[in-house]
């Protein structure tokens, strides 16, 4: 009896997949009136099946398809005004032989059979209004994610611009006033080398400005990111860092990590250089490690730092910077995770899973 129930519960499942649900959505391209033609229709074919069959099968919950039907189509008020009309079809059939003793129980009964009615167009007009507040949240998460992505586009568009302008544009002007203060110094030197002396050190000093410059353009914009490119980013990033503050920063790497996609390479590279900027500013760090890490079904980075933890005062300073590795993250794809325990340091990752590989096409 079980198997019989269940091929039969089977059976109906998948009538209502090839029928019922290619019908709703035939009538939801239909202007509303049809829809509601069909529904007061499909009423008075249950009212008059209802009729021919007696009180003795209850088609009660048979109703209740052209109520949501009308409810779905139109409103909460349609659907109230069907429940009348149903509980008017359901009265008209089994008014004439009914096991109710009294008019009263029959009524009563009709007026059980309205509120039932009643509260299923205002059940379905609810439901209805939670699937379009649920549309409306997903399309405005849809849009905000849309927006985030045009302003990450936008930011390293324009911090390119900046680091193309600091490379070719400043670095090559102090290389020519370099080139200036040398043969200056060689003009001076046979006679005044005692001012030669100073050319140099101005040549020397304006070497050091063009260092900083050519680092600073790889800070804002490294020129390679895809490929290796990522690795080789962070390696000098934390060797720049380690260079600059008393902390020790080193950088770690297991896998091969190469990164196809130069997008994912750039946001996982500022989210490193935010979270070791972040470390660096509050943390008190004696120690900051980054670590890419590829495995065969995820990439994952990670910053981790053995300083005072994220203060209350440090996370307001750095909410910025915390909301913009947050955008870069979903951006990618990624999930980004941030654990920071007082006295025992910080740790922000971002894990990327790999898409799963495509199955071989065999030949025929």
């Amino acid at each position: 009896m079980t198997a019989d129930r269940t091929i039969a519960q089977t059976h109906f499942t998948g009538l209502v997949k090839r029928i019922v649900k290619p019908s709703l959505v035939a009538l939801r391209r239909q202007p509303p009136w049809i829809t509601l033609l069909v529904a007061l229709t499909m009423v008075g074919v249950i009212g008059w099946i209802d009729r021919v069959t007696g009180w003795e099968w209850n088609f009660s919950l048979c109703y209740a398809l052209p109520i949501v039907l009308a409810v779905w189509r139109t409103g909460k008020r349609t659907g109230i005004a069907f429940a009348m009309i149903c509980t008017a079809a359901w009265w008209a059939a089994d008014v004439g032989g009914n096991p109710y003793q009294t008019s009263a129980g029959f009524a009563v009964a009709m007026v059980s059979r309205l509120f039932y009615f009643a509260v299923l167009a205002i059940a379905a007009a609810a439901v209805k209004e939670q699937q379009r507040l649920a549309r409306t949240r997903i399309i405005s998460l849809e849009r905000e994610q849309e927006l985030e992505r045009l302003i990450l586009v936008a930011s390293e568009r324009e911090q390119q611009r900046v680091g193309r302008d600091l490379h070719d544009g400043l670095g090559a002007h102090l290389a020519a006033v370099g080139y200036a203060a040398a043969f200056l110094a060689n003009d001076l030197r046979p006679k005044h080398p005692t001012e030669a002396v100073k050319a140099d050190r101005i040549r020397e000093m304006i070497s050091h400005a063009i260092s900083l410059t050519r680092d600073l353009a790889r800070g804002i914009y490294p020129v390679k990111i895809e490929g290796n490119g990522l690795a080789i980013a962070l390696e000098e990033l934390a060797r720049n860092a380690d260079g600059l503050t008393t902390a020790d920063v080193a950088y770690s790497e297991t896998g091969t990590s190469k990164v196809k996609d130069p997008e994912m390479g750039m946001h996982l590279y500022r989210i490193a250089q935010e979270a070791l900027a972040n470390a660096l500013k509050h943390s008190g760090a004696r120690k900051i490690t980054l670590a890419l890490n590829q495995s065969a079904d995820s990439l994952l980075l990670v910053v981790t730092d053995d300083g005072n933890g994220m203060a209350a005062a440090a996370s307001n300073t750095a909410s910025m910077g915390l909301s913009s590795m947050k955008y870069r993250a979903r951006a990618i794809g990624g999930v980004l995770t941030l654990r920071s325990t007082p006295d025992h340091g910080t740790l922000v990752s971002c894990k990327i899973q790999n898409p799963p590989p495509r199955p071989a096409i065999s030949a025929p």
